[in-house]
């Protein structure tokens, strides 16, 4: 039982990322974060070793790149229904500076692709899509995302060196901003399903 009890608190661990992805912990570390004695957490860490959520290395355990890429493709899924009901509430609610502001990024975005510079490109993404969050106007959708996205943001620090075609991401910025500023709620939808399709493949996880 307490075996079960440990497997569930570590799980959750990783899917969180209180786990850090890319740093190994031992198994009596690991028992201390969960506030749990070392033999059963010993258990639980053998169950996600075989199920393929850790893998182990010198010393202890990690997370494995498989996790990271289901828990990935999990905040993806949540994010095409959620991020597609704020395109459609932004068209209707964001306001002339929100539009400005979101317009005077692209040429930014622009010379981080050029420079191929990902991680200055991952913090103005972050940007972008706050502005975007908060044009909504919908406080509840908007913490929603906001930690959907900062969840993912520690994937993509991690996967910084294979982030490539920036140039296909600052398109689907554009074609976003363009559809909120023309007030268009299907080319926003559209707009929007297509930059996450775009994001999923560039992160290449």
């Amino acid at each position: 039982m307490s075996a079960d009890r440990a497997y569930e608190l570590i799980k959750e661990r990783i899917a969180s990322l209180e786990l850090d992805p890319g740093v190994p912990v031992e198994v009596i570390s690991l028992a201390r974060q969960v506030g749990m004695p070392p033999g059963p957490v010993a258990d639980a860490v053998e169950t996600l070793t075989r199920e393929g959520w850790l893998e182990r290395v010198d010393p202890g355990v990690k997370v494995t790149e498989g996790a990271l890429a289901s828990i990935l493709s999990q905040s993806f899924e949540e994010r095409f229904v959620l991020e597609t009901l704020c395109g459609r509430l932004a068209v209707e609610r964001a306001s002339e500076e929100q539009l400005a502001q979101l317009e005077a990024m692209m040429p930014q975005f622009e010379e981080a692709a050029r420079a191929a510079n990902p991680q200055a490109w991952i913090q103005l993404d972050q940007r972008f899509h706050e502005i975007i969050y908060r044009s909504a106007g919908n406080l509840f959708l908007e913490a929603t995302l906001r930690g959907i996205y900062t969840l993912e943001l520690r994937i993509w620090y991690l996967v910084l060196d294979r982030i490539t075609d920036l140039p296909r991401i600052v398109e689907g910025h554009r074609a976003i901003v363009r559809a909120l500023r023309e007030r268009d709620v299907r080319a926003a939808e559209r707009a929007f399903v297509k930059h996450l399709e775009d994001a999923r493949a560039v992160a290449q996880i």
